[in-house]
């Protein structure tokens, strides 16, 4: 070993980033299967581009669909969710009519 190789100092090893882990709730009328809860997971992972921990909860007024709460923000795929959108959107249509 030479001792100029001796002399050079070796490379400091950089920590690596730590991968975004985002954690949150799925809110459905009836339990899920995991493989739903996978797809939903994979769904959401794919979407944020991050790591999904989501967590299942029962929600009686659901009557289809789910809602998933992520990171402060409501993602809702219900029936109630869809329907209000429908409602808002013929609702701002009539007034843009007027």
């Amino acid at each position: 070993m030479s001792e100029e190789a001796v002399k050079t100092p070796l490379p400091v090893p950089q920590p690596e980033e730590e991968p975004v882990l985002l954690r949150g709730r799925i809110f459905s009328g009836m339990p899920l299967s995991v493989a739903a809860q996978k797809r939903i997971v994979q769904h959401f992972e794919k979407l944020l581009d991050c790591h999904v921990r989501l967590s299942c909860r029962i929600d009686k007024a659901l009557l289809a669909g789910v809602r998933v709460e992520l990171d402060g923000r409501a993602y809702d795929g219900s029936l109630l969710g869809q329907l209000t959108s429908v409602r808002k959107m013929l609702t701002s249509h009539d007034e843009e009519e007027l």
